[in-house]
């Protein structure tokens, strides 16, 4: 059964929060454990509407989303009204426990929403330089990646995402935090989230003789290397030699990031400012981050000087210059010089918190709550403690894994054109069948709660966005910005009867666009009956983008996307929604 914690808000506090915990292990880097949690959102038995969640964060006081940190990922809905936010708690929860979905949802969800939100992270370089390090990475150490990436979230199968939502999506590993300033409501919630794990009990046990016990599926399996260092042939890198990057890479407890972090910039300039040297503050599964430095790509160049004006404290004299044919001695300088100044500093080890800073207060708290009294997060507070930790940390300085760098590799051909296309169909004939049981379609708490509805609860325009809004006009209401990737995966119409889909594009290259539409004053009179119906919503539930919404900005309203692959007719499509329930 789920624990359950409180956490008092003070007498000042206006708004309750409720944070549902669970611990949910990568799979390597499948993005299996990403694909679960994007599937809890996307509807259950209880809440058959797939747009159940837009219309609740839109129309309604309340927010209701999930954040993953480390190995856990937290599922949470804030409010100030308590009757809501019960009615939000019984959404997620029987979202969570759900895992009845067809293979169309999944591929819908896996291939277009999971995917777009990848390439729009990938097209920034300093992620994709992280990424293609890390799926070229076999260390130990190295990290397996919750999220997933372009190349492999399409590895997951209907069956591993069930299989992983049986053995991780249980009431015995949710932990349910509630940050409130009412005992009352507390034991409400406890009474919302006890019935369901009770119902869930019951069916489960009523099944169990029917479903054929979890296997284990390739992407569900950890994939695991030698504790040597990585070494990739460098034939097997396309490119000649001398493009060839190499990869340093120094692995340290948690509880010696804040410290090495700090020193960040006196390191990049010991490893020479013609090199890259980053921290990645993502926390393995050893409980280790890494620090990565990254070669030039010109290696058989003469040899350019390291900085030691940066490395305080350091008694050796060091050697810096290199005949060019000596790539080995070069990395072993490199390694020598950085690895000195890393002994140098006196770091003291800390006890490290969650980021929780753009969660709303009660969702920090709790997040924060539940790592203290936990220690999910992996604090090390003993480590901190213990005398011997300094050692520790001199003698992991000189074990440094190497590896070779290559460009990221295109996303593999499973993500396919024919796959997503046949989904969509699917996805319409059923919605189509839907037609003769409206209730279906209907969004459950924004019905129940027609009274709260209204445009003043619309969100904020992410920040992303605003540059483009700032470009629209009274006269020209839409404004559109290309990704820019090197990614080439599919480009594919959507499949909606009512809104005409886009023409299917013949370019090669990702078609994914960022956009805003501003509302005119005239457009706004029904807006909320437009939010609240799934044809709004069909971009997003469809696969076509990342994210949709409307949003207020500057005294206007508007309408966004992002990371969205149909923007050909996206603007015809604006004002055709806007219109087709007036």
């Amino acid at each position: 059964m789920s624990e359950f914690h409180f956490i008092d808000a003070g007498s000042g506090s206006k708004a309750h929060s409720v944070v549902f915990a669970l611990k949910t292990p990568a799979a390597g880097h499948t993005g299996l454990s990403h694909l679960a949690e994007h599937m809890s959102f996307r509807r259950s038995h209880q809440y058959p509407a797939a747009h159940e969640l837009f219309t609740a964060n839109t129309l309604l006081p309340v927010t209701i989303n999930a954040t993953t940190l480390a190995e856990y990922t937290f599922f949470f809905a804030t409010s100030e009204k308590a009757n809501v936010l019960l009615d939000a708690v019984n959404y997620l929860y029987c979202g969570l426990l759900n895992r009845d979905y067809s293979s169309d949802e999944m591929t819908l969800e896996r291939d277009g929403v999971i995917f777009n939100e990848l390439a729009m992270l990938e097209a920034n370089s300093d992620y994709a330089l992280n990424a293609a390090i890390r799926l070229a990475d076999t260390d130990k150490n190295a990290y397996q990646h919750a999220g997933g990436f372009t190349q492999t979230i399409g590895s997951n199968s209907i069956q591993a995402l069930q299989d992983y939502k049986r053995q991780w999506y249980q009431p015995n590993n949710i932990t349910t935090l509630v940050y409130s300033n009412s005992p009352q409501f507390f034991e409400q919630c406890k009474e919302v989230v006890t019935a369901l794990s009770e119902r869930a009990a019951l069916r489960e046990e009523s099944t169990l003789n029917r479903d054929a016990p979890p296997s284990q599926h390739a992407s569900q399996r950890e994939y695991s290397r030698s504790g040597k260092e990585a070494s990739l042939d460098a034939q097997t890198i396309k490119g000649k030699n001398e493009s060839i990057k190499h990869v340093l890479t120094w692995w340290f407890p948690q509880c010696f990031l804040k410290g090495l972090q700090q020193q960040e910039a006196t390191l990049s300039t010991a490893a020479g400012l013609e090199n890259t040297l980053f921290i990645d503050p993502e926390i393995n599964q050893q409980g280790n981050f890494a620090m990565r430095l990254v070669t030039n790509d010109a290696m058989e160049e003469a040899a350019s000087e390291f900085s030691i004006e940066a490395l305080p404290k350091l008694s050796q004299k060091l050697t810096h210059k290199l005949v060019s044919d000596e790539n080995d001695k070069r990395l072993q300088q490199l390694k020598h010089v950085v690895s000195a100044c890393l002994a140098s500093f006196d770091i003291v080890p800390s006890k490290p918190m969650p980021d929780t800073d753009k969660h709303a207060e009660g969702v920090g708290a709790a997040i924060r709550y539940f790592a203290q009294v936990t220690d999910a997060l992996g604090s090390n507070e003993c480590a901190a403690k213990d005398c011997a930790t300094k050692g520790a940390y001199l003698a992991s300085v000189n074990k440094v894994s190497h590896s070779y760098l290559g460009a990221l590799p295109s996303p593999e051909k499973s993500i396919a054109h024919e796959r997503i296309k046949k989904a969509r169909k699917g996805i319409a004939a059923q919605a189509s069948a839907y037609n003769n049981d409206q209730s279906l379609l209907m969004p459950r708490l924004t019905s129940k709660y027609r009274h709260f509805v209204g445009l003043e609860h619309l969100p904020a325009l992410p920040r992303l966005l605003r540059p483009l809004a700032n470009n629209t006009t009274n006269l020209k209401r839409f404004n559109a910005e290309k990704i820019a990737s090197h990614l080439t995966p599919f480009s594919i119409p959507s499949t909606s009867i009512t809104v005409e889909p886009a023409s299917p594009n013949s370019a090669s290259n990702y078609l994914a666009s960022h956009w805003v539409y501003r509302i005119a004053f005239y457009q706004q009179s029904r807006l909320q009956e437009v939010l609240a119906n799934h044809l709004f919503w069909q971009p997003r539930t469809s696969g076509e983008c990342y994210a949709l919404g409307a949003a207020t900005y500057e005294n206007n309203l508007f309408l966004f996307g992002a990371s969205d692959t149909n923007i050909k007719e996206r603007e015809n499509w604006c004002n055709k929604i806007l219109s087709i329930l007036s």
